[in-house]
């Protein structure tokens, strides 16, 4: 047996004040009619240790926080979580060591590693998160399957309804049947026959794509592949030699443009000159007229009429003024000076103007020579561009597609060689991942042979404890048997077949006595064998539906009341006997000793009218 599970209160927080339910005595049955929130404070119970499945009722979400107070193996523990929020941490913390700090714990593991609170409240039950597969064990798969039994199930299906790979991992781990060497053994096993079955399929589809004739001769296709060899290397060099051709008509192609450039420059130059040379003739040939303009009005006679009167001067004596008749001996004589000055100017500009015509003329000349060049040059570059360089560039090009053309069919080609060398060594993997699958197989079927007489003993004490619930609280059964692979049950009923859990009815009673007869039989073994870790708490939610309350009803009531009382007589090997919590709809037929009943309806909701916690 596991270590004892023994639930001692139920507190929660409203409006700041703090509630409780004691559940005191190893056996409490919550009584009420239904929809008077019996199934809702069942759900509860368990609902601070982090479980994830069971049902949050208005009820619940209207707390602030819920604390269960419970002992494991007669140590004293309280979980505290929230009922507004599912997802907030829950806090743990060990009663009887008042100075350990109090853990706050995860609902769900946000990284590999992570301890949650159901995870750390599992462990302390003793119960491994055993892994199969795709499924893995947690303190849900147990209470859903072994630990409770619900009312949307307990009357329909079988051990919670729970998928069968699940239920199926849940009773080896509590039967002590869970071996993790020989899960990894199997898993080993189901890996290679994984392989082999993918290898051998496979090959399957390659040679039906082969016959086919999706896929080519294995020789024409390598034939072709050398053939395509031999021309990509062909054509690699012409795309080399085309590419180097390219390389030196490029080079030739800078030379010219150099040469353009170095024309131009010099076009420019030229031009520049030719203008500076014709700016200052021009500017001589200005000086000169204006020189000439000074020069020939000194040419002109000297005045003959009067200033005044514009009359005609008279005759004059040499040296007097032919105006005022006042003497003026040089007065010819400065203006022939003034004269002789202004013809030297003119003819030292003359000369100027003649020398500034030459520099014009082969400034000028030398202007057009250098535009006649940089024509040349552009015109020699750019039909050398348009004829050698691009054809040299279009070769190269041509020559670099082929090569690629080529290197596609080649590594085209090459798959399809390599296909059709891909049964030969597909068959080899085949030989080898069956070779590996065998052994995989041999060591998995040795270890389950050894392990199989262990488990046909458990199942078959098993079964006995079975069928003597089974008749405790339906003397008709005659036979009950546990299978020991899937753990599902047969049972026969006097003048009847035998039955399967599905087979036995729609719903109702039948099946309400197979489950809870199970669950039974599972704490019974568990106290005369040390390795089975069932859990001794069973919460069972409405174990008299589909019975009525009277005739043969009513005496199947009373034995299967009868015998989940029983089970609460003797302790477990921690000194502490399983503890039963049960809800059903009629109070009990009579005084039961150590079996309390809580009345639940309109006037005692379980909620609603606690009593407020003494401090």
């Amino acid at each position: 047996m596991g270590p004892s599970f023994v639930i001692e209160r139920l507190e929660f927080k409203r409006g700041g004040i703090w509630y409780v339910r004691h559940l005191k005595g190893l056996v409490t049955f919550l009584v009420g009619h239904s929809k008077s929130g019996k199934s809702t404070a069942l759900e509860t119970l368990l609902y601070p240790l982090g479980l994830k499945t069971t049902r949050v009722m208005p009820e619940v979400r209207s707390c602030d926080q819920l604390r269960l107070v419970f002992r494991v193996a007669g140590t004293r523990w309280q979980a505290t979580r929230s009922g507004s929020d599912p997802r907030a941490q829950v806090l743990l913390k060990n009663l009887d060591r008042p100075d350990e700090t109090e853990k706050a714990l995860p609902v769900s593991s946000s990284k590999t590693g992570e301890i949650t609170a159901s995870g750390f409240v599992q462990d302390l039950l003793g119960l491994p998160a055993a892994v199969r597969g795709s499924t893995r064990l947690t303190l849900d798969s147990f209470y859903n399957t072994v630990l409770a039994l619900r009312q949307k199930t307990i009357a329909s299906d079988f051990l919670g309804g729970v998928p069968d790979a699940s239920r199926i991992l849940v009773m080896e781990v509590v039967l002590g049947l869970w071996n993790e060497a020989l899960a990894g053994l199997e898993k080993n096993a189901a890996e290679a026959e994984a392989r082999y079955r993918t290898a051998r399929t496979t090959l399957s589809q390659f040679k039906k794509l082969r016959d086919s004739g999706a896929l080519s001769d294995p020789e024409a296709t390598r034939a072709e592949y050398e053939q395509k060899v031999r021309e990509h290397e062909a054509a690699s060099q012409r795309w080399q030699k085309a590419a180097a051709a390219l390389t030196e008509a490029l080079g030739e192609l800078g030379r010219l443009t150099a040469l353009f450039k170095a024309a131009e420059q010099h076009r420019r130059k030229a031009a520049k000159q030719a203008d500076a040379a014709q700016a200052k003739l021009s500017g001589a040939k200005a000086d000169l007229a204006r020189a000439e303009g000074v020069r020939d009005a000194l040419l002109v006679p000297s005045q003959k009429e009067c200033t005044l009167c514009e009359q005609r001067l008279p005759e004059r004596f040499p040296g007097r003024c032919p105006q005022c008749d006042q003497p003026h001996p040089a007065g010819e004589n400065r203006r022939t000076r003034l004269l002789a000055a202004a013809s030297a100017k003119v003819d030292r500009l003359r000369l100027k103007v003649r020398e500034l015509e030459d520099v014009v003329t082969a400034a000028v000349r030398v202007a057009v020579e250098a535009e006649q060049a940089a024509a040349r040059a552009l015109a020699d570059r750019d039909a050398f561009e348009g004829q050698i360089v691009a054809g040299a560039r279009s070769a190269a090009q041509q020559a670099e597609k082929e090569v690629f053309g080529l290197s596609r069919d080649v590594a085209q080609l090459k798959r399809q060689t390599e296909r059709a060398d891909y049964i030969r060594a597909q068959e080899r993997v085949i030989k080898e991942a069956k070779e590996r699958m065998e052994a995989a197989r041999g060591a998995r079927d040795a270890a389950q042979a050894a392990d199989g007489v262990r488990r046909k003993e458990v199942t078959g004490r098993l079964s006995a404890f079975f069928l003597t619930r089974l008749r405790q609280i339906n003397p008709a059964v005659e036979t009950a048997h546990v299978d020991p692979q899937d753990f599902t049950t047969l049972v026969k009923e006097r003048d009847e077949r035998d039955k399967t859990f599905d087979d036995s009815s729609v719903a109702g009673s039948p099946k309400v006595t197979t489950n809870v007869a199970l669950l039974l039989a599972l704490r019974d073994l568990g106290r005369i064998d040390a390795a089975v870790r069932i859990p001794p708490l069973m919460i069972i939610d409405s174990p008299l539906a589909g019975l009525g309350a009277t005739g043969l009803d009513h005496d199947t009531s009373l034995r299967l009341i009868d015998t989940l009382i029983s089970i609460a007589d003797e302790p477990c090997a921690d000194g502490y006997a399983c503890q039963v919590i049960a809800a059903t709809n009629d109070p009990l037929p009579r005084p039961y000793p150590g079996v309390r009943e809580i009345p639940i309806n309109e006037g005692h909701r379980f909620f609603d009218h606690a009593p407020p916690r003494k401090n």
